[in-house]
């Protein structure tokens, strides 16, 4: 008796903590931080860097037409995507294995990675001859260098919140 109410004090003790973590600031449904709100930075370009870079309207309007066509092209090679990986997994569980028709969709969907890898060069060559040589500098010196690229956001603690801090917390302010 005394061994089940331990488990049972463990189990509700992990399932409240997981919850009390979900529900912490920067969970997956919390409002965004103030300076990510109303942005006049090109839609899906980072509204911080935008500023930074203190891009004109011209560069925002250019700047948003690039991204705004390269997402327009990359939902359909998405669907692509989506859909031969579907393919894969119903071949990987079909009774027997036909290896011509793996191969072949694993070819598909290296394929269509290789596009988005070299569209992605090109949006970034297109949106860095937008940029002064000024500007371009100064992205490069923001840009992460290898290996210090940020937690990603989710999960318990500050570095885990996309830098939101307890609302009391003056360090968080």
């Amino acid at each position: 008796m005394r061994k089940n109410m331990i488990v049972l004090v463990a189990v509700v003790t992990l399932f409240g903590a997981a919850f009390a973590c979900h529900a912490m600031p920067g969970g997956p449904d919390a409002p965004l931080p103030p300076e990510r709100h109303a942005s006049d930075a090109p839609d899906g370009f980072p509204a911080h860097l935008a500023r930074v870079l203190d891009l004109t309207e011209a560069q925002k309007k250019q700047i948003g037409s690039i991204l705004s066509e390269q997402r327009d092209k990359g939902r359909a090679k998405m669907e692509k995507e989506f859909e031969l990986r579907e393919q894969l997994h119903r071949l990987e569980l079909a009774p027997e294995f036909n290896e011509q028709a793996v191969r072949g969709a694993a070819t598909a969907l290296a394929s269509l990675e290789t596009e988005r890898l070299v569209a992605r060069a090109k949006v970034q060559a297109r949106i860095n001859a937008v940029l002064t040589p000024e500007q371009r500098s100064l992205a490069e010196k923001l840009r992460p260098k290898k290996g210090e690229l940020p937690p990603p956001p989710g999960g318990c603690g500050p570095e885990g919140r996309g830098g939101h801090g307890p609302a009391g917390s003056p360090e968080w302010r």
